[in-house]
């Protein structure tokens, strides 16, 4: 607790996101990961693979946006910067660690700051001149530091990923705890067809609750380049 309030304290971010929350939600993830990686690993490994397949190995003069990037958990960053010439990554902040990276990176490595529940004309015409762009894990989080209606903020969202010539969705679209039903994370929203599918042991017993509480991630691939057809 004490570690995570100094990096609270610490971390150049906007106002806003420590007023409301998401600085603290941020920090909170990091040592989550720690405390569950045997949990999370499958999960996490799911993700990059899903990418990395999507993407190709083939080195190109291509750039790629990154959605909601946060710690950057969810990607192989090494092989990400082998396969794109530059990669922007836009979030309501950036943790200290992905600051530093990108201030060493010679340009390669782009942060935008903004809140993503209300894309500026700015992003949508940055994903519009991307070669990739990717949300990963973000779907879902929307609502929770929104006062917006749920769907709008879906449907804004993947708007925003089709004016992408090639987008990867990753996103957790149901919960359950113990043995009880799933439940929706966002309320039944029609998305593309998923591409892989697999279940995310999010908190094993004792985390948080004394249920363990498991999620079901879809990877959806989203084309609007003819040439891709």
């Amino acid at each position: 607790m004490i570690l995570e309030l100094l990096e609270w304290a610490v971390t150049p971010c906007p106002w806003f996101a420590r007023r409301n929350g998401l600085l603290a939600a941020q920090i909170g993830i990091r040592h989550r990961v720690k405390r569950c990686r045997a949990t999370w690993n499958g999960h996490l490994e799911a993700c990059r693979k899903f990418v990395a397949d999507a993407v190709g190995s083939r080195t190109a003069d291509e750039n790629l946006v990154i959605l909601g990037s946060g710690h950057l958990n969810d990607f192989d960053l090494a092989f990400l910067q082998r396969r794109f010439q530059k990669i922007t990554l836009v979030d309501a902040l950036h943790p200290i660690e992905i600051q530093i990276q990108a201030s060493l990176s010679r340009g390669r490595l782009r942060l935008i700051t903004t809140d993503l529940s209300s894309p500026t004309a700015e992003i949508e015409d940055l994903v519009s001149r991307s070669s990739w762009t990717i949300s990963s894990c973000l779907l879902s989080q929307l609502p929770l530091f929104s006062n917006e209606d749920s769907p709008a903020l879906f449907d804004r969202h993947l708007a925003l990923l089709q004016k992408s010539p090639r987008a990867v969705l990753i996103s957790d679209v149901a919960k359950r705890l113990g043995s009880a039903p799933w439940e929706s994370l966002i309320e039944n929203h029609p998305l593309p067809h998923p591409a892989a599918e697999w279940s995310w042991l999010i908190s094993p017993p004792g985390e948080s609750v004394p249920d363990p509480e498991e999620r079901l991630v879809q990877a959806c691939l989203m084309h609007s380049d003819p040439s891709d057809s």
